[in-house]
């Protein structure tokens, strides 16, 4: 194999793993978005209601339960 012919599969070689981590960056992004889209998506199904909530509007005496209020004198 004379220098020529082995610079050109080294070229060659060269591309083709260039190509390859290229590829693997994408499949890498892809894989972190669909696990991202997942995790968002479990949080959002298992995410507990508070139990007591302080909203703006209530009074001082008034505890909010979830839908419910309640006023303690």
């Amino acid at each position: 194999m004379d220098n020529e012919e082995r610079a050109h599969l080294e070229a060659q070689h060269r591309k083709e793993l260039g190509s390859l981590r290229k590829e693997v960056i994408r499949l890498t992004i892809l894989l972190k978005q669909a696990l991202r889209s997942k995790l968002e998506e479990a949080k959002f199904i298992t995410q507990p209601e508070p139990m007591l909530a302080y909203p703006h509007n209530l009074r001082a005496n008034e505890v909010s339960f979830g839908s419910q209020s309640a006023i303690y004198s």
